[in-house]
């Protein structure tokens, strides 16, 4: 007999999230082709998987979004990653770009999803990961971040968050931030699954 299985995570997927952020996307009503979806790496103290990176990516890919991965030297996302979301943009009409350069990416942003990921040159060496990411502590999302983005841009994570250290605490909280949104989202996407699962 066939037994239904849920992903709730694994070390390059999380769909349920995927799912969540695609859903919150509609509620923003953000622009497919041209708009612009900044998929940030910020600071954190532990090495964190490619599932929620890997997926956001994927995911707007999919919307024909204008997707950057704005992220330092040393944490590019691997190979694979990339190559699965540019296959994804070039079918939509979107696409995909790489810079470490804040302001290149934040040009006219109407989104900010931040997350922490793991170096992918230092994977499974944690001294060497912990070295890299703690030249860039200062990668944390605040008020300065969205000088030339647009005046509407929102703020986007899966949470759990750090505050103070992913993100300010007058980003989370303004109106900026709809990550409650997001979190509501998540029970809503997975609720859906279980009730398609369950033959309703």
């Amino acid at each position: 007999m066939d037994v239904p299985l849920i992903n709730m995570e694994s070390a390059v997927n999380h769909p349920c999230q995927g799912l969540a952020d695609w859903k919150t996307l509609d509620e923003l009503r953000i622009p497919g082709n041209g708009g612009r979806f900044v998929l940030s790496w910020v600071y954190h103290p532990e090495p964190l998987p490619f599932s929620v990176p890997a997926t956001v990516l994927h995911m707007a890919s999919m919307r024909g979004r204008n997707v950057v991965v704005l992220r330092p030297s040393g944490f590019e996302l691997p190979e694979s990653i990339m190559n699965k979301a540019r296959e994804a943009a070039q079918r939509t009409g979107g696409s995909i770009s790489e810079t470490p350069d804040r302001r290149e990416a934040m040009q006219g942003a109407h989104v900010i999803y931040a997350k922490s990921w793991s170096s992918a040159s230092q994977y499974e060496n944690w001294p060497a990961d912990e070295a890299l990411r703690r030249k860039h502590m200062r990668w944390c999302v605040a008020e300065n971040w969205f000088e030339n983005a647009r005046p509407d841009c929102r703020f986007m994570h899966c949470l759990p968050v750090r505050r103070g250290v992913e993100v300010d605490d007058s980003i989370l909280h303004g109106p900026r931030s709809v990550v409650i949104k997001e979190a509501k989202n998540r029970m809503v996407a997975q609720m859906a699954v279980l009730h398609q699962m369950l033959g309703g």
